[in-house]
């Protein structure tokens, strides 16, 4: 269980510079622009699913005397916050901000109301119609006034109380400064890819399901075409498959996602990239700020939200996609409407390059750097449909990746030429150097940004945080570069180049989106056991997606997996488990939902203990699949490690074998996998690697106990399948003499099955000895206590040995992995010492 973290104020002052002088050159901008510009959404990618058949213009809503969009905080520093809101007047509001202590009084601050023309709706929009929603019904207001107030003079820890009133309307909320030295706990939470739309109040999208693991062993599969699921929700085809849809739809999802995020009460939010369905459809933009500051939920008022830009938020949907080369307005309309949002200009920004707005910035928070890096263009440009390519074709998987060959860009939907060309006619009046797209490569002004800033945290100590949009190691839609067999043209590949840096400044883990599949790889290139996790966080609300998959040579469909850092995935490693209850197949279990990455950091000693964990938002359904409500659960690769003072672990000394190649430290069962090792339990495979995730054979589980219990040779045994020439021979004897594994019936002994979690626990329970009793009680839903390994769960839970998931289940049918193996044996060890 997690806690929480339990002045002098003066006038601020305002920031200006090119924000001011966006907002005047964008006077009459949407009307000079064409709404109808061509344009496409990515392949397989719609925009919207809603007509946008040309019909009668609906009127937006009447001016509110309130807010169009409630208060939320931006750019929070040990000293100050910054408080954004939007109407659709141009009154000044004010704020009332109350701190804490003796004598601070509150202070009083004014808005100056700042219209925002590039956030009106355009004809297009207007005459949308959206199947299943009355028309126009999404529309606000016809104008948008921004305020920003800058709220200075904080202390840290300190809870500060703060009242808007803007015309008939007040709004009040709280928010927890950053902490100083004396920090204790701190909570982060990160998600991509929230992609709202009003369709998405309909909208289910396809649930895609591993190939390869789909479920969990002789259980029941999901329900099929004709099935009262597919009726109720939809279905789809992918890969030339049947494919479910989800059982919520993105309203839902992202309205439960955001009440789980809440209950865990995050210090910040990070946002990576892809926020809204096209940033150049204003009501996308309508219904992002709808769940987070406005009639859905106001969480962004009382959590700082840090946000990247994606790839959406350069596409304009039905205002023209990204545009064509010869004219991209679309992608800096795009842009530039989420600047309207999200510029900033603050110290953590690179002050030399202030056209950028704050596309890549630094937050500090307590002992935490967070570096949010834009990836939306790189160069060399490169283009699929082009061919303009920077490396060689390959083939095969990252192995084969090398720096000549290494992709330089993330799209090709526009060049750096097509959009500072688009730029200078969208913003008549200004030259190249105002251009606000930042390139990411090497030699650019946001690298050697970003080189410093590292530097800089490093050398303060800190728990550094990177976040971009496109995921730079994934096995999923994405993951092959533009240059591949199997390519993609939104690939972020590219954005490997970072990796060197990240690792030379002992950056902890980088979070990203895109793939929307939910992913964690462990990032150590030059083997040295020091290197960063790497995840995809695009399960918010839009997508589900699995691996990418391609035809092998029997025209069956595969997963390709470029990416050999990966090390969990939620759409391959949570195999499903279906069951039947009231007459209706009902998931129980396992598959890829909604969901979000939980940051926890502790303060320990002088260094900061790191826990990851992937939480998913389960729904519950009942016998007519009505939802009933959505459940919190954790996905079984919570990852935990200490990050020192220096920003690194301790490895190994000289005496010590080196660690396996695949568990580095800081990685997942980082500790019970090298105690394994170093007991002589396992010496791991030729390659070097262990093979954490691996399923376990009865074999090889049986050795390992044989090894730890220091066994020796029993009697031969008379298994048909087993002679004095096969692998484990005296193992497998030494275990049944003992008492400790049996064969079936039919005379095997089935060496090379999987060892299921019961199994491997009556195992450990026979090898107990004749003391060891079990209690009476069952606290596990799914274990009969007639069944054969009852006695032996209890026993095993009784004593910290094993436990549960999330759900309250023990699962034991299911196949027990390697690195479970070996931390069970390291709880027995333990428990045995004290």
């Amino acid at each position: 269980m997690h806690h929480r973290l339990t002045v002098s104020p003066s006038q601020p002052v305002r920031r200006a510079g090119l924000g001011l002088l966006a907002a005047a050159v964008l006077i009459g901008t949407v009307a000079a622009t064409p709404a109808a510009a061509v344009g496409t959404a990515p392949t397989g990618i719609l925009a919207t699913a809603a007509s946008t058949t040309p019909s009668a213009l609906s009127a937006p809503a009447p001016a509110g005397d309130g807010f169009r969009v409630l208060p939320y905080l931006m750019e929070p520093s040990a000293e100050s916050v910054d408080l954004v809101w939007f109407s659709e007047t141009d009154e000044p509001g004010t704020v009332v901000v109350d701190y804490p202590g003796e004598g601070a009084g509150p202070v009083t601050l004014v808005s100056t109301p700042e219209h925002q023309p590039l956030l009106g709706y355009t004809d297009a929009e207007l005459s949308q119609e959206i199947e299943g929603l009355e028309k126009g019904s999404w529309l606000k207001g016809a104008e948008n006034y921004k305020h920003r107030v800058t709220i200075p003079g904080l202390s840290p820890g300190a809870e500060i109380q703060y009242t808007v009133t803007q015309g008939a309307e007040t709004h009040e909320s709280t928010f927890t400064a950053g902490p100083g030295s004396d920090w204790d706990e701190l909570r982060i939470v990160a998600f991509s890819d929230t992609e709202t739309e009003p369709y998405g109040r309909t909208e289910h999208r396809e649930w895609e399901q591993s190939p390869v693991n789909g479920y969990t062993e002789d259980l029941l599969e999901r329900p099929g075409e004709g099935s009262a699921w597919a009726e109720k929700f939809g279905h789809a085809t992918r890969y030339g498959s049947f494919t479910l849809n989800y059982p919520l739809d993105q309203d839902t999802a992202l309205k439960e996602n955001l009440k789980h995020i809440e209950a865990a009460d995050p210090d910040l939010m990070m946002i990576a990239g892809d926020l809204a369905q096209g940033s150049g459809y204003q009501p996308a933009w309508d219904e992002f700020f709808g769940y987070f500051a406005g009639e859905n939920g106001d969480l962004a008022s009382r959590v700082p939200v840090l946000t990247a830009l994606g790839n959406w938020e350069t596409f304009a949907a039905i205002n023209g996609g990204y545009g064509t080369a010869e004219d991209q307005s679309p992608a800096v309309i795009s842009r530039n409407k989420y600047h309207s949002y999200f510029v900033r200009t603050g110290d953590g920004t690179d002050q030399d390059n202030q056209q950028y707005r704050g596309s890549y910035y630094r937050t500090d928070h307590g002992p935490v750097t967070i570096l949010t890096l834009d990836s939306t263009n790189g160069i060399p440009d490169e283009d699929t449909g082009t061919g303009e390519l920077s490396g060689e074709v390959f083939s095969g998987d990252d192995s084969n990746l090398t720096e000549e060959n290494l992709s330089t860009d993330t799209q090709g939907e526009f060049t750096a030429e097509s959009y500072t060309k688009a730029f200078k006619d969208v913003f008549p009046g200004t030259t190249d150097a105002d251009v606000d797209l930042p390139n990411f490569n090497e030699g650019t002004a946001q690298w050697a940004w970003a080189q410093e800033q590292l530097k800089d945290a490093q050398e303060k100590d800190q728990v550094v945080l990177v976040q971009f949009h496109h995921a730079a190691y994934s096995n999923g839609v994405h993951g092959t570069p533009p240059n591949h067999e199997h390519a993609d043209n939104q690939s972020g590949v590219a954005m490997r180049a970072y990796t060197p840096m990240f690792e030379e400044y002992g950056v902890s883990a980088v979070i990203s989106g895109h793939d929307e599949m939910f992913e964690r790889s462990w990032v150590d290139s030059d083997g040295d056991g020091k290197g960063f996790h790497s995840f995809d966080v695009g399960v918010a609300a839009d997508g589900l997606r699995g691996e990418q998959l391609a035809q092998n040579e029997e025209g069956d469909y595969e997963p390709i997996r470029f990416n050999t850092s990966s090390e969990w995935m939620a759409a391959a490693d949570a195999p499903e488990t279906w069951t039947e209850r009231d007459g209706v197949l009902q998931l129980e279990d396992g598959g890829l939902h909604y969901g979000h990455l939980q940051i926890d950091l502790k303060h320990v000693g002088e260094s900061t203990e790191v826990t990851l964990s992937p939480v998913y938002v389960f729904p519950q359904l009942d016998s007519e699949y009505n939802l009933i409500g959505t459940e919190r659960r954790v996905y079984d690769d919570v990852t935990t490690f200490t990050v020192d003072r220096d920003g690194t672990d301790e490895t190994a000394t000289p005496e010590q074998p080196a660690d396996f190649t695949d568990n580095a430290p800081g990685s997942q069962f980082y500790a019970p996998v090298r105690w394994l090792q170093l007991e002589g339990i396992s010496t791991g495979y030729a390659d070097g690697s262990y093979r954490k995730f691996d399923d376990i054979s009865r074999g090889e589980s049986v050795a390992f106990l044989y090894r730890y219990l220091d066994g020796t040779a029993g009697a031969d045994e008379d298994f048909s399948d087993v002679t004095d020439q096969s692998s484990f021979y005296d193992e497998i004897s030494w275990a049944t003499a003992e008492g400790i594994a049996t064969g079936y019936t039919d005379g095997t002994f089935r060496t090379t099955e999987d060892v299921t979690r019961g199994e491997f626990v009556s195992f450990l329970y026979r090898a107990s000895g004749a003391e060891a009793t079990a209690p009476e009680e069952l606290d596990f839903p799914d274990v009969d206590a007639d069944s054969a390994h009852a006695e032996a769960i209890a026993w095993a839970a009784s004593r910290d040995v094993v436990n549960g998931y999330e759900d309250g289940t023990f699962r034991p049918h299911q196949p027990i992995h390697r690195a479970e193996v070996a931390t069970v044996l390291n709880h027995v060890d333990t428990a045995a010492t004290e």
